[in-house]
């Protein structure tokens, strides 16, 4: 993880996980392992990546977000709050 990336102290983040640089990680949310997150993302307030989840550069997720195993985010989509993704395998837009 790049010093360029901001970690909020409340935020738990696990073992071998890619963070881009210039994203911003806010309070309560958790990475989890074989997560992918690009350049210049904001990831909201008590967020949960699942494992293995690609999301790419320029992507804001709003706070309580749940983005689970099998979702990739393409690059620069906006996802609005309390949104949860189970089984879509490929986000273009949203």
């Amino acid at each position: 993880m790049s010093n360029q990336v901001f970690l909020h102290e409340s935020s738990y983040m696990d073992k071998n996980v890619e963070i881009g640089e210039g994203t911003k990680i806010w309070h309560f949310s958790h990475i989890q392992k074989d997560s992918k997150i690009g350049q210049n993302c904001i990831i909201g307030q008590n967020v949960n990546i699942g494992p293995g989840v690609v999301i790419g550069n320029n992507v804001k997720i709003q706070n309580n977000v749940s983005v689970y195993t099998g979702v990739t985010i393409e690059d620069d989509v906006f996802i609005g709050p309390s949104v949860v993704f189970t089984n879509v395998l490929k986000m273009m837009f949203l």
